[in-house]
C-alpha cells in the first residue's frame, strides 16, 4: 500500500500540481493514413466483376422483355427507373474495386461509357411521354458499354457477353 500511496505523490508531482500557470499543449492524434488495398488477384476479380454486373444486366434484359412485349410505356418507365438505379450501383462497385492492373484501362473506359448511357436512364426514368421514354432508352443503348465491357472481360479470362 506504501508503494501506490508513493506512487500517487510522484504522478502528481510530475503532472504539475505545484501551481504553474504553464501548460503543455499535446500533439493532436491522427489516425494512420488508410493503407490502398492491394488489387484482386484475377480469380477474385473474375467473381467480382460478374456478381456486379448481374443485377445491371438482370434490369436491362427485363426492359429489353417489356419492350418486346410492348408492354405501356409507363411501365417501362419503371424498368427503365430500375435500369437506372442498377447501373448507378454498379459503376459506383465497379470504381471502389481495386481491379488487377490488365483490367484497370479497360473498366476505366467501361465507366467513362457508363456515365453517359446514366444520364440518359435517369432521364428515362423521369420520361414524361412514350415519346421521350424511347428517346432516353436508344440514347443511353448507344452507349451500352458492350465494346468496353468486352475489353474488361477478356482482361479478366471471362468469355465475352453474348446477347440470347
Amino acid at each position: 500500500m506504501r508503494r501506490w500511496s508513493a506512487a500517487l505523490a510522484l504522478v502528481l508531482l510530475l503532472a504539475g500540481c505545484g501551481g504553474g500557470t504553464e501548460t503543455t499543449a499535446l500533439p493532436a492524434w491522427e489516425s494512420p493514413s488508410p493503407s490502398e488495398p492491394a488489387p484482386l488477384t484475377v480469380k477474385e476479380a473474375k467473381g467480382r466483376y460478374l456478381a456486379v454486373v448481374a443485377p445491371y444486366n438482370t434490369a436491362l434484359e427485363e426492359l429489353e422483355e417489356a419492350l418486346k412485349a410492348r408492354r405501356p410505356w409507363r411501365t417501362v418507365r419503371g424498368l427503365a427507373s430500375t435500369v437506372a438505379t442498377t447501373n448507378a450501383a454498379h459503376a459506383e462497385q465497379l470504381r471502389t474495386t481495386v481491379w488487377p492492373a490488365a483490367a484497370q484501362a479497360p473498366v476505366a473506359a467501361l465507366l467513362k461509357e457508363n456515365d453517359v448511357a446514366l444520364r440518359h436512364w435517369r432521364l428515362a426514368a423521369e420520361a414524361g411521354s412514350a415519346a421521350a421514354l424511347m428517346r432516353e432508352i436508344r440514347a443511353a443503348a448507344a452507349h451500352d458499354g458492350g465494346a468496353q465491357a468486352d475489353k474488361v472481360r477478356r482482361s479478366l479470362g471471362l468469355p465475352v457477353y453474348r446477347d440470347s
